[in-house]
């Protein structure tokens, strides 16, 4: 038989509700904590972000983004 694959269980604690403050796309380096090392967004499932500002966070990226601040795809 095959076993059950064991997901892996994050904290529920969002730390912008916990700081009370909202993702902004001039905070580089929040940014790029809740972004992969080839460049795509974590989802809320592995990142502990709750979903309202998991939404947000994920609109702060793309604006960032289109404005080169942050890149579409890590290196080549």
């Amino acid at each position: 038989m095959m076993q059950k694959k064991r997901k892996i269980r994050v904290p529920r604690n969002c730390q912008f509700c916990k700081e009370k403050t909202l993702p902004t796309f001039k905070d580089v380096g929040v940014l790029s904590k809740y972004m992969s090392d080839r460049g795509r967004i974590i989802g809320r499932d592995r990142s502990g972000v709750c979903a309202k500002h998991q939404r947000t966070l994920t609109s702060e990226v793309k604006r960032a983004r289109h404005l080169a601040i942050l890149p579409f795809v890590a290196g080549l």
